[in-house]
Protein backbone atom coordinates (compact mmCIF):
# COMPACT_ATOMS: atom_id res chain seq x y z
CA UNK A 1 0.00 0.00 0.00
CA UNK A 2 0.89 3.25 -0.91
CA UNK A 3 1.46 5.34 2.68
CA UNK A 4 0.45 8.90 2.57
CA UNK A 5 -0.71 9.28 5.82
CA UNK A 6 2.45 11.82 6.60
CA UNK A 7 0.93 14.41 4.11
CA UNK A 8 -1.44 16.01 6.57
CA UNK A 9 -3.87 15.43 4.19
CA UNK A 10 -6.08 12.75 6.45
CA UNK A 11 -9.62 13.04 5.30
CA UNK A 12 -10.70 12.99 9.02
CA UNK A 13 -9.08 16.70 9.54
CA UNK A 14 -10.60 19.50 8.95
CA UNK A 15 -10.00 21.80 6.04
CA UNK A 16 -10.20 25.87 5.99
CA UNK A 17 -13.66 25.81 4.98
CA UNK A 18 -16.78 23.46 5.40
CA UNK A 19 -17.26 20.34 2.97
CA UNK A 20 -20.89 21.72 1.86
CA UNK A 21 -19.58 24.92 0.55
CA UNK A 22 -17.02 23.70 -1.31
CA UNK A 23 -17.38 23.68 -5.09
CA UNK A 24 -15.77 21.81 -7.96
CA UNK A 25 -15.57 22.47 -11.75
CA UNK A 26 -15.91 19.75 -13.65
CA UNK A 27 -13.97 19.99 -17.11
CA UNK A 28 -15.20 16.47 -18.24
CA UNK A 29 -15.99 15.33 -21.62
CA UNK A 30 -17.96 12.60 -20.60
CA UNK A 31 -20.76 15.10 -19.13
CA UNK A 32 -23.84 16.65 -21.05
CA UNK A 33 -23.13 19.69 -21.98
CA UNK A 34 -26.71 20.79 -22.65
CA UNK A 35 -27.15 19.95 -18.87
CA UNK A 36 -26.09 22.72 -16.79
CA UNK A 37 -26.24 20.93 -13.63
CA UNK A 38 -23.95 18.75 -14.81
CA UNK A 39 -21.00 21.65 -15.82
CA UNK A 40 -20.32 22.32 -11.93
CA UNK A 41 -21.22 20.02 -9.33
CA UNK A 42 -20.67 20.41 -5.51
CA UNK A 43 -18.71 18.07 -3.60
CA UNK A 44 -21.53 15.42 -3.29
CA UNK A 45 -22.60 15.17 -6.92
CA UNK A 46 -21.79 12.08 -9.22
CA UNK A 47 -19.84 12.57 -11.82
CA UNK A 48 -21.78 11.28 -15.50
CA UNK A 49 -19.99 7.56 -16.55
CA UNK A 50 -17.60 8.74 -18.78
CA UNK A 51 -17.15 7.39 -22.73
CA UNK A 52 -16.21 4.13 -22.70
CA UNK A 53 -12.44 3.50 -21.48
CA UNK A 54 -10.96 1.87 -24.31
CA UNK A 55 -7.43 1.49 -25.90
CA UNK A 56 -9.50 3.91 -28.98
CA UNK A 57 -10.21 6.24 -26.47
CA UNK A 58 -6.62 6.37 -25.00
CA UNK A 59 -5.56 6.78 -28.24
CA UNK A 60 -8.20 9.86 -28.86
CA UNK A 61 -6.93 11.23 -25.63
CA UNK A 62 -3.44 11.59 -26.73
CA UNK A 63 -3.96 12.12 -30.76
CA UNK A 64 -5.98 15.69 -29.20
CA UNK A 65 -3.07 16.50 -26.97
CA UNK A 66 -0.81 16.59 -30.10
CA UNK A 67 -3.52 18.32 -32.55
CA UNK A 68 -4.61 20.80 -30.37
CA UNK A 69 -2.57 23.97 -28.88
CA UNK A 70 -4.26 23.23 -25.14
CA UNK A 71 -2.23 21.88 -22.11
CA UNK A 72 -3.09 18.18 -20.77
CA UNK A 73 -3.33 20.24 -17.40
CA UNK A 74 -6.98 21.95 -18.69
CA UNK A 75 -8.45 18.34 -20.10
CA UNK A 76 -11.14 16.50 -18.46
CA UNK A 77 -11.15 12.94 -17.70
CA UNK A 78 -8.34 10.27 -18.40
CA UNK A 79 -8.60 7.02 -20.21
CA UNK A 80 -6.64 3.78 -18.94
CA UNK A 81 -8.35 0.78 -19.85
CA UNK A 82 -6.12 -1.69 -17.40
CA UNK A 83 -2.83 -2.15 -15.60
CA UNK A 84 -1.28 -2.69 -18.61
CA UNK A 85 -2.24 0.33 -20.42
CA UNK A 86 -0.90 2.48 -16.66
CA UNK A 87 2.28 0.63 -16.82
CA UNK A 88 2.86 1.11 -20.64
CA UNK A 89 2.45 4.78 -19.66
CA UNK A 90 5.10 4.90 -16.97
CA UNK A 91 7.79 2.89 -18.54
CA UNK A 92 7.48 5.50 -22.25
CA UNK A 93 7.43 8.40 -19.12
CA UNK A 94 11.14 6.86 -18.41
CA UNK A 95 10.09 4.61 -15.16
CA UNK A 96 11.42 1.33 -14.87
CA UNK A 97 7.73 -0.18 -13.09
CA UNK A 98 9.97 -3.71 -12.13
CA UNK A 99 12.58 -1.50 -10.22
CA UNK A 100 11.92 -0.36 -6.57
CA UNK A 101 13.91 2.94 -6.76
CA UNK A 102 11.30 3.70 -9.56
CA UNK A 103 8.01 3.07 -7.46
CA UNK A 104 9.57 4.82 -4.85
CA UNK A 105 9.84 8.29 -6.63
CA UNK A 106 6.55 7.76 -8.08
CA UNK A 107 5.27 6.97 -4.18
CA UNK A 108 6.92 10.20 -2.98
CA UNK A 109 5.43 12.33 -6.11
CA UNK A 110 2.42 11.21 -5.52
CA UNK A 111 2.21 11.86 -1.64
CA UNK A 112 4.21 15.68 -2.61
CA UNK A 113 0.91 16.12 -4.82
CA UNK A 114 -1.62 15.24 -2.05
CA UNK A 115 0.53 17.26 0.40
CA UNK A 116 0.13 20.09 -2.33
CA UNK A 117 -3.49 20.12 -3.14
CA UNK A 118 -4.76 19.34 0.85
CA UNK A 119 -2.38 22.00 2.57
CA UNK A 120 -2.28 25.05 -0.29
CA UNK A 121 -5.93 24.83 -1.54
CA UNK A 122 -7.89 22.83 1.67
CA UNK A 123 -9.00 20.19 -0.62
CA UNK A 124 -10.61 17.41 1.36
CA UNK A 125 -8.87 14.08 -0.44
CA UNK A 126 -10.56 10.77 -0.71
CA UNK A 127 -9.05 8.11 1.15
CA UNK A 128 -9.29 5.87 -2.08
CA UNK A 129 -6.65 8.70 -3.59
CA UNK A 130 -4.54 9.32 -1.06
CA UNK A 131 -4.02 5.32 -0.41
CA UNK A 132 -4.09 3.44 -3.40
CA UNK A 133 -2.85 -0.30 -2.92
CA UNK A 134 -0.28 0.82 -5.64
CA UNK A 135 0.08 3.78 -8.18
CA UNK A 136 -1.58 2.04 -10.88
CA UNK A 137 -4.62 1.99 -9.37
CA UNK A 138 -4.71 6.02 -8.84
CA UNK A 139 -4.42 5.98 -13.12
CA UNK A 140 -7.68 3.20 -12.90
CA UNK A 141 -9.25 5.37 -10.56
CA UNK A 142 -9.01 8.74 -12.56
CA UNK A 143 -9.90 6.78 -15.54
CA UNK A 144 -12.80 4.45 -14.26
CA UNK A 145 -13.72 5.95 -11.14
CA UNK A 146 -16.60 7.63 -10.04
CA UNK A 147 -17.68 10.57 -8.07
CA UNK A 148 -15.47 12.75 -5.93
CA UNK A 149 -12.41 9.68 -6.10
CA UNK A 150 -12.19 10.04 -9.93
CA UNK A 151 -12.25 13.98 -10.16
CA UNK A 152 -9.70 14.30 -7.11
CA UNK A 153 -7.63 11.63 -8.93
CA UNK A 154 -7.07 13.12 -12.09
CA UNK A 155 -6.50 16.53 -10.03
CA UNK A 156 -3.86 14.40 -8.24
CA UNK A 157 -1.77 13.13 -11.08
CA UNK A 158 -1.75 16.49 -13.11
CA UNK A 159 0.02 17.74 -9.80
CA UNK A 160 2.28 14.76 -10.34
CA UNK A 161 2.69 16.05 -13.99
CA UNK A 162 4.20 19.26 -13.03
CA UNK A 163 6.37 18.55 -10.39
CA UNK A 164 7.56 15.33 -11.91
CA UNK A 165 8.42 18.28 -14.70
CA UNK A 166 10.53 20.05 -12.31
CA UNK A 167 12.35 18.14 -10.92
CA UNK A 168 13.61 17.05 -14.21
CA UNK A 169 14.54 20.38 -15.09
CA UNK A 170 16.24 20.49 -11.95
CA UNK A 171 18.43 17.54 -12.13
CA UNK A 172 19.48 18.93 -15.43
CA UNK A 173 20.75 21.95 -13.82
CA UNK A 174 22.42 19.63 -11.36
CA UNK A 175 24.24 17.16 -13.33
CA UNK A 176 27.05 17.27 -15.32
CA UNK A 177 25.73 16.54 -18.94
CA UNK A 178 26.10 19.10 -22.07
CA UNK A 179 22.98 19.87 -24.37
CA UNK A 180 25.23 18.24 -27.45
CA UNK A 181 24.57 14.72 -25.23
CA UNK A 182 21.47 14.78 -24.20
CA UNK A 183 20.60 16.21 -28.22
CA UNK A 184 22.76 12.82 -29.58
CA UNK A 185 21.38 10.26 -26.84
CA UNK A 186 17.87 11.59 -28.21
CA UNK A 187 18.59 11.63 -31.62
CA UNK A 188 19.65 7.76 -31.48
CA UNK A 189 16.31 7.07 -30.08
CA UNK A 190 14.65 9.14 -32.36
CA UNK A 191 16.44 6.87 -35.04
CA UNK A 192 15.44 3.97 -33.26
CA UNK A 193 11.60 4.33 -33.30
CA UNK A 194 11.87 5.37 -37.36
CA UNK A 195 13.06 2.01 -37.57
CA UNK A 196 10.81 0.24 -35.68
CA UNK A 197 7.59 2.55 -37.63
CA UNK A 198 8.87 1.11 -41.23
CA UNK A 199 9.30 -2.56 -39.47
CA UNK A 200 5.36 -2.00 -38.70
CA UNK A 201 4.91 -1.46 -42.63
CA UNK A 202 4.50 2.35 -42.52
CA UNK A 203 6.73 3.46 -45.70
CA UNK A 204 8.57 6.44 -44.12
CA UNK A 205 10.20 8.31 -47.46
CA UNK A 206 12.49 11.03 -46.22
CA UNK A 207 13.30 11.23 -42.53
CA UNK A 208 15.93 13.85 -41.58
CA UNK A 209 16.95 15.05 -38.40
CA UNK A 210 18.76 18.69 -37.56
CA UNK A 211 19.85 21.12 -34.96
CA UNK A 212 19.61 24.56 -35.45
CA UNK A 213 23.21 26.50 -36.42
CA UNK A 214 24.42 29.30 -34.62
CA UNK A 215 23.29 31.43 -37.28
CA UNK A 216 19.59 30.54 -38.02
CA UNK A 217 19.50 30.92 -34.51
CA UNK A 218 20.71 34.59 -34.41
CA UNK A 219 18.22 35.33 -37.70
CA UNK A 220 14.99 33.51 -36.26
CA UNK A 221 15.23 35.26 -33.08
CA UNK A 222 15.60 38.64 -34.40
CA UNK A 223 13.16 38.13 -36.77
CA UNK A 224 10.82 37.10 -33.30
CA UNK A 225 9.28 39.70 -31.26
CA UNK A 226 10.01 36.80 -28.42
CA UNK A 227 13.65 37.59 -28.81
CA UNK A 228 14.94 35.20 -26.22
CA UNK A 229 16.79 31.77 -26.58
CA UNK A 230 14.86 30.02 -24.26
CA UNK A 231 11.78 30.42 -26.05
CA UNK A 232 12.98 29.09 -29.47
CA UNK A 233 11.56 25.80 -29.56
CA UNK A 234 12.82 24.26 -32.64
CA UNK A 235 16.49 23.53 -32.07
CA UNK A 236 16.43 19.91 -32.54
CA UNK A 237 13.68 19.41 -34.95
CA UNK A 238 12.63 15.98 -37.18
CA UNK A 239 10.80 16.04 -39.86
CA UNK A 240 8.80 12.49 -41.39
CA UNK A 241 7.92 12.48 -44.63
CA UNK A 242 5.28 9.26 -44.88
CA UNK A 243 4.37 7.72 -48.22
CA UNK A 244 0.55 8.27 -47.71
CA UNK A 245 -1.50 10.15 -46.41
CA UNK A 246 -3.46 7.35 -44.44
CA UNK A 247 0.26 6.90 -42.83
CA UNK A 248 -0.15 10.13 -40.95
CA UNK A 249 -2.16 8.44 -38.13
CA UNK A 250 -0.63 5.21 -37.71
CA UNK A 251 2.46 6.80 -37.35
CA UNK A 252 1.86 9.67 -34.98
CA UNK A 253 -0.27 6.79 -33.09
CA UNK A 254 3.25 5.03 -33.13
CA UNK A 255 5.48 8.30 -32.14
CA UNK A 256 2.72 8.84 -29.11
CA UNK A 257 3.27 4.95 -27.98
CA UNK A 258 6.71 4.80 -28.11
CA UNK A 259 8.35 8.21 -28.19
CA UNK A 260 6.84 11.25 -26.57
CA UNK A 261 4.25 10.53 -23.62
CA UNK A 262 1.00 12.73 -24.54
CA UNK A 263 1.25 14.48 -21.68
CA UNK A 264 4.50 16.14 -22.57
CA UNK A 265 3.39 17.96 -25.56
CA UNK A 266 4.44 21.59 -25.27
CA UNK A 267 1.22 24.04 -24.65
CA UNK A 268 0.49 25.89 -27.97
CA UNK A 269 3.02 24.81 -30.03
CA UNK A 270 0.99 21.99 -32.05
CA UNK A 271 -0.60 22.68 -35.57
CA UNK A 272 -2.40 20.69 -38.14
CA UNK A 273 -3.46 21.18 -41.60
CA UNK A 274 -3.79 17.71 -42.73
CA UNK A 275 -5.57 15.53 -40.36
CA UNK A 276 -9.15 15.48 -39.75
CA UNK A 277 -11.89 13.78 -38.15
CA UNK A 278 -12.56 11.83 -40.52
CA UNK A 279 -9.06 10.77 -40.28
CA UNK A 280 -9.33 9.98 -36.84
CA UNK A 281 -11.98 8.11 -37.37
CA UNK A 282 -11.20 5.52 -39.42
CA UNK A 283 -7.73 5.09 -37.91
CA UNK A 284 -9.11 4.39 -34.39
CA UNK A 285 -12.40 2.93 -35.09
CA UNK A 286 -14.42 5.84 -32.93
CA UNK A 287 -17.40 7.11 -35.20
CA UNK A 288 -17.12 10.50 -36.58
CA UNK A 289 -19.77 11.30 -34.97
CA UNK A 290 -18.94 10.56 -31.45
CA UNK A 291 -15.10 12.64 -31.68
CA UNK A 292 -17.09 15.90 -32.84
CA UNK A 293 -19.56 15.31 -29.79
CA UNK A 294 -16.92 14.66 -27.57
CA UNK A 295 -14.62 17.93 -29.01
CA UNK A 296 -17.57 20.53 -29.50
CA UNK A 297 -16.65 23.92 -29.06
CA UNK A 298 -13.15 23.16 -27.64
CA UNK A 299 -10.36 24.70 -29.84
CA UNK A 300 -9.12 21.57 -31.61
CA UNK A 301 -12.33 21.37 -33.89
CA UNK A 302 -10.84 24.99 -35.72
CA UNK A 303 -7.78 22.94 -36.20
CA UNK A 304 -8.09 19.83 -38.02
CA UNK A 305 -9.04 19.46 -41.31
CA UNK A 306 -6.91 20.28 -44.41
CA UNK A 307 -5.86 23.92 -44.74
CA UNK A 308 -2.80 26.03 -44.26
CA UNK A 309 -1.13 25.24 -41.72
CA UNK A 310 -0.04 28.96 -39.73
CA UNK A 311 3.26 28.00 -37.87
CA UNK A 312 5.03 31.31 -38.72
CA UNK A 313 4.38 34.74 -40.21
CA UNK A 314 7.22 33.70 -43.13
CA UNK A 315 5.76 29.97 -44.36
CA UNK A 316 3.68 30.17 -47.49
CA UNK A 317 0.08 30.47 -47.73
CA UNK A 318 -0.08 26.70 -48.58
CA UNK A 319 2.19 25.16 -46.19
CA UNK A 320 0.91 22.28 -44.69
CA UNK A 321 1.91 19.80 -41.99
CA UNK A 322 1.59 18.45 -38.67
CA UNK A 323 3.93 20.12 -36.09
CA UNK A 324 4.41 19.82 -32.88
CA UNK A 325 7.12 19.91 -30.38
CA UNK A 326 7.61 17.88 -27.22
CA UNK A 327 9.85 16.90 -23.80
CA UNK A 328 11.20 13.75 -24.50
CA UNK A 329 11.64 11.87 -21.35
CA UNK A 330 15.81 10.44 -21.31
CA UNK A 331 17.77 8.24 -18.45
CA UNK A 332 20.63 9.86 -17.43
CA UNK A 333 21.23 7.50 -14.34
CA UNK A 334 24.61 7.22 -15.97
CA UNK A 335 25.77 10.25 -14.94
CA UNK A 336 23.60 11.25 -12.20
CA UNK A 337 24.06 7.94 -10.12
CA UNK A 338 23.00 9.40 -7.09
CA UNK A 339 19.42 10.66 -8.08
CA UNK A 340 18.00 6.76 -9.22
CA UNK A 341 15.37 7.32 -11.73
CA UNK A 342 17.62 10.18 -13.16
CA UNK A 343 15.04 11.30 -15.89
CA UNK A 344 15.37 14.11 -17.79
CA UNK A 345 13.95 15.95 -20.49
CA UNK A 346 14.80 16.79 -24.09
CA UNK A 347 12.72 19.51 -25.79
CA UNK A 348 12.50 18.70 -29.71
CA UNK A 349 10.16 19.84 -32.91
CA UNK A 350 8.65 17.41 -34.88
CA UNK A 351 7.04 17.45 -38.29
CA UNK A 352 5.06 15.04 -39.70
CA UNK A 353 3.21 15.84 -43.39
CA UNK A 354 2.94 13.08 -46.56
CA UNK A 355 4.70 12.72 -49.51
CA UNK A 356 2.78 14.59 -51.50
CA UNK A 357 2.23 17.83 -49.57
CA UNK A 358 5.64 17.98 -48.96
CA UNK A 359 6.43 18.50 -52.37
CA UNK A 360 3.90 20.69 -53.10
CA UNK A 361 5.47 22.21 -49.50
CA UNK A 362 8.63 23.11 -51.09
CA UNK A 363 7.35 24.36 -54.60
CA UNK A 364 6.48 27.70 -55.48
CA UNK A 365 6.07 30.34 -52.67
CA UNK A 366 6.65 27.89 -49.97
CA UNK A 367 10.08 26.87 -50.85
CA UNK A 368 12.75 26.63 -48.13
CA UNK A 369 14.72 29.63 -50.02
CA UNK A 370 11.73 32.29 -50.12
CA UNK A 371 10.76 31.78 -46.25
CA UNK A 372 14.84 32.04 -45.22
CA UNK A 373 14.74 35.43 -47.40
CA UNK A 374 11.31 36.73 -45.87
CA UNK A 375 12.56 35.78 -42.64
CA UNK A 376 16.13 37.60 -43.16
CA UNK A 377 13.85 41.08 -44.53
CA UNK A 378 11.93 40.98 -41.27
CA UNK A 379 15.18 40.72 -39.29
CA UNK A 380 16.91 43.98 -41.41
CA UNK A 381 13.81 45.75 -41.30
CA UNK A 382 13.89 45.06 -36.94
CA UNK A 383 17.59 46.18 -36.51
CA UNK A 384 17.29 48.92 -38.71
CA UNK A 385 14.35 50.39 -36.62
CA UNK A 386 13.66 54.10 -36.63
CA UNK A 387 16.89 54.47 -39.01
CA UNK A 388 15.32 53.09 -42.14
CA UNK A 389 14.80 55.53 -43.62
CA UNK A 390 17.83 57.25 -43.11
CA UNK A 391 19.49 54.41 -44.49
CA UNK A 392 17.19 54.27 -47.78
CA UNK A 393 18.44 57.54 -48.40
CA UNK A 394 21.99 56.74 -47.43
CA UNK A 395 21.98 54.23 -50.23
CA UNK A 396 20.19 56.87 -52.60
CA UNK A 397 23.18 59.11 -52.02
CA UNK A 398 25.40 56.62 -52.81
CA UNK A 399 23.87 55.53 -56.34
CA UNK A 400 23.85 59.08 -57.02
CA UNK A 401 28.02 59.46 -56.10
CA UNK A 402 28.09 56.43 -58.42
Amino acid sequence: MIDNKGSGADPSESASHDDSTEELVLMDPALDPSDESSTTATATTEIGAPPPCSQAMVDLQQLRAVLSSGSIVDSGGLYYPDRASVDQFLRLSGFDTDNSLDLQRLRELHLEAIAYLADIHSYRIPEDVQYPTEIHQLFLLASKGSGRSRLMACMTLKTMHIMHHVNARQLVFNTPISEAELFSRINSRVFEVIDEIRALGITVSEFTAGQKSRESITTKLLAKKEALATQLFDRLRFRIVVESHQDLVPALLYLLRNLVPYNYIVPGQSQNGLVSTEDLAKATGIPEATIVSLWEGSEITRSLGPGPTPLNEFSGRDFKCINFVAEIPLRIDDVAPGAPPAIAFTQAEIQLVDKETHKDNNAGENAHVLYKERQRRRVRQRIQGHHEEVLRQLRGAHKELD
